[in-house]
Formats: structure tokens, sequence, C-alpha cells
């Protein structure tokens, strides 16, 4: 299935969901109504999964990779302890992270992944867990630019499947919910940005607030 194919899978989801929405039935009782929408909204899903493309078999993940490098013994515990400290102090001294991360090396970036979760910026935050994301990605992104091993493997992977990966991604959000994340989307557009542009435009809000207002099961 090429990508057109996946965009159009995602738009005829989004259109099931809408008919879902503006289902009717004068001669049914409400409830019965509330069931054939829901029934069409877990069929719609459904046929999205399906449409999703194969990932290929074994990649290895960016969080496997993460987990590998963390520090083993008490010596790398206390580099990377002491490393957390500079950067703590940079950030204080009106460093971006974004700059901090672009000059690290493996272990300043590890301890970097490691306290994005209680930074102050991060806990106070209402999207901490997008904040979490987009730094552990620039830190992995570091690693594969200074050369760790495990994580070029790791991208070069991505890389060569990038559109097949973003996609997934993208459609397994949207079928949970209605839409997917900024962050899926974002990984779409960099791979497949004809497929990006042929999704997102035009796509209707009351049916993103409808799903979350019923809050429908899987």
């Amino acid at each position: 299935m090429s990508t057109n194919n996946y965009a159009a899978a995602v738009r005829g989801y989004r259109d099931e969901l809408g008919a879902a929405m503006q289902y009717a039935d004068a001669d049914l009782v409400p409830e019965a109504v509330a069931t054939r929408k829901r029934a069409r909204v877990h069929a719609a899903r459904r046929a999205l999964l399906a449409a999703r493309p194969a990932l290929p078999q074994s990649l290895p993940t960016r969080d496997g990779v993460m987990a590998s490098l963390r520090p083993r013994n008490a010596d790398e515990i206390a580099r990377v302890q002491h490393e957390a400290a500079k950067v703590q102090a940079l950030l204080d001294k009106g460093r971006s992270l974004g700059q901090i991360i672009a000059n690290a090396d493996e272990t300043r970036a590890l301890a970097i992944a490691d306290m994005i979760e209680t930074l102050p910026a991060t806990l106070e935050s209402q999207s901490g867990d997008e904040i979490i994301a987009e730094v552990r990605g620039l830190v992995f992104d570091r690693l594969a630019d200074l050369g760790v091993e495990a994580a070029t493997s790791v991208r070069d992977a991505e890389q060569q499947h990038a559109p097949a990966l973003a996609w997934h991604r993208a459609m397994s959000e949207a079928a949970d919910g209605s839409d997917a994340s900024i962050a899926a989307w974002q990984d779409v557009y960099r791979a497949d940005p004809e497929g990006y542009e042929a999704i997102r435009g035009g796509l209707d809000g009351t049916v993103d607030a409808w799903i979350q207002r019923l809050g429908f099961p899987d």
C-alpha cells in the first residue's frame, strides 16, 4: 500500500467518525441511536488499524537503546550526576536545553535524558509528556551524531523505514481516539510531506470534541 493510501485511510476514518456523530434515526430511542453510533466508531477504528503499514521485523527501538546506555555502576552514576549538576547550572545561567544538547558529550546527553522528567519546566507544563519525548528525541539524535553505535544503527533503520513507522504510529494513535499527537504528525511530515499535506488540511475539530466528550471505550 502506498503512503497515499494511508492518508486516504485516515481521511476515511475521520469521515466515518463525522458520519457517526451526525447519525440520527427518529424511529429509534436515544439509547439505540447511541449504540449504533458506538458501533460505527468501533468499526471505523478496526478498519483504520487494518490499513496500517506492516512494521519491519526485529527493528531495535530508541527506548531499548536508551535503556542499554543507562549507568550501570557507581562510577558511571557519579559521572552522570556530576554532568546533571553542570546542566542545571547552565540552565540557571540562561542557556537553552537545545543548545546544551547540541554540544553535549555522551555522558551529558544521558544526564539530560534522565533529568528532564523532574525539571521545573516539565513538571509545571500541561504538555510534560511531549516535552520529555521531544528532549529525549534530541538526546538520541545527539548520541547518534556522536557515533554511539547502538543509536546510529537505530537511526539508520528508522530512516530506511521512516514512512511506514510514521504512518503506523499516527494511525495507531488516531484509532485510539480521533486524532494522533502532534509528535506523531511531525514524524509523518518529515517522512512523507505529501501524505501529510493530503490529510492535515480541513479536519473538523468538532469530531475530536465529540469523541472526547463521549469517551468511547475500546
